[in-house]
């Protein structure tokens, strides 16, 4: 298979994981006679056998995105790979101050904008959380640079490159450690084995072993969901 097809069809695997209504048990008497016999509420509104919990409902129901800058710190966080430095109290961009503040060492302002806007000292802040297909596409070319990036190594197992020692699912465990604090269920575990085998079969990078090259593609396709995005 194509890798980046297998890539593709990976991130819309993971992505249909996990679905379905979400539910949590009160702990304590009085709260479970105010829902019920059972005490059990469903932040689901089509489910009718529960009533709906309104503090469940805003922390476990709409999901928020992240800011501009909480994704790429997260991405460079996951990656080790650097966007650069960005100076929140600079002025407007055209003045030569910004260019002496350091904004323009890194990459970290060029995709500010398409996320929505980083924190300025100016107003109007004009941040906004539209994922259009601007956004998007900022997002990939962000993740790319990271994960390609062949000095950070902070996705792989032991912060360096796969040794003969390393096994495909070391890479799998380590990344979603990594990117959702816990380890993959079966299903997540199956497609993204299923994805790493493909493309050790059919390396996209060069210069790199399969592995290696492999693992950087799971790191793209990580950073690029629901799971890693919103919270």
């Amino acid at each position: 298979m194509n890798a980046r097809l297998a890539l593709a069809a990976f991130s819309a695997a993971l992505l249909s994981c996990g679905g379905g209504s979400s539910t949590a048990r009160l702990s304590s008497p009085a709260q479970a006679g105010a829902g019920g016999a059972s005490g059990t509420f469903s932040t689901d509104p089509r489910d009718k056998a529960a009533p709906v919990d309104r503090t469940l409902s805003f922390y476990y129901g709409p999901m928020k995105l992240m800011t501009a800058e909480a994704i790429l710190y997260s991405v460079a966080s996951f990656t080790g790979h650097s966007f650069g430095t960005f100076d929140f109290t600079a002025p407007d961009p055209a003045a030569r101050a910004f260019a002496d503040a350091g904004n323009t060492a890194g990459t970290m302002y060029r995709h500010c904008p398409f996320f929505g806007g980083c924190m300025e000292h100016r107003i109007p802040l004009g941040r906004t959380s539209f994922m259009g297909t601007g956004w998007v596409l900022e997002l990939e070319r962000a993740v790319v640079e990271a994960c390609n990036d062949r000095a950070a190594f902070q996705m792989l197992p032991g912060n360096r490159a796969p040794d003969a020692t390393t096994l495909a699912v070391d890479v799998v465990r380590h990344q979603f450690m990594r990117a959702f604090g816990a380890q993959p269920t079966d299903a997540d575990l199956q497609v993204a084995m299923a994805y790493m085998q493909s493309h050790l079969a059919a390396p996209e990078l060069t210069g790199v072993t399969p592995l290696e090259s492999a693992g950087r593609g799971l790191c793209r396709a990580l950073l690029t969901t629901n799971r890693f995005l919103l919270y």
